[in-house]
């Protein structure tokens, strides 16, 4: 599947860690080389129930990533020792909501 980030084409695949090496410490990841996202197919530990709950939750994550690789700021990541956000996170998501929006509906990850 491909989807639209900021005018980006990116791939999202579906990988068991068998087949994609840097599934087995993580559930997904975002390439900012290759405009990749992967996430993995259901492992042993996951609940059958709830595991495509968990698959959108995974999706989501590695879309906003992909969403920050594009606004260029790959590089700028940074994860402090506190709580809460600081307001450059908070407008970039206000300013880029409605097309995250349309790539989480175009990748069918909405809850």
């Amino acid at each position: 599947m491909k989807i639209n980030i900021l005018g980006t084409p990116y791939t999202i695949k579906e990988c068991s860690p068998d087949e994609d090496t840097y599934l087995k410490d993580c559930d997904g990841y975002c390439d900012k080389t290759s405009k990749t996202i992967c996430i993995t197919t259901k492992k042993p530990e996951h609940n059958d129930d709830i595991f495509d709950v968990y698959r959108k939750k995974i999706l989501r994550h590695e879309i906003i990533h992909a969403f920050m690789n594009e606004s260029g700021l790959q590089e700028n990541f940074e994860h402090p020792n506190r709580y809460g956000h600081d307001e450059t996170t908070i407008d970039w998501f206000a300013i880029q909501f409605s097309k995250l929006l349309a790539a989480f509906k175009e990748a069918d990850c909405l809850e």
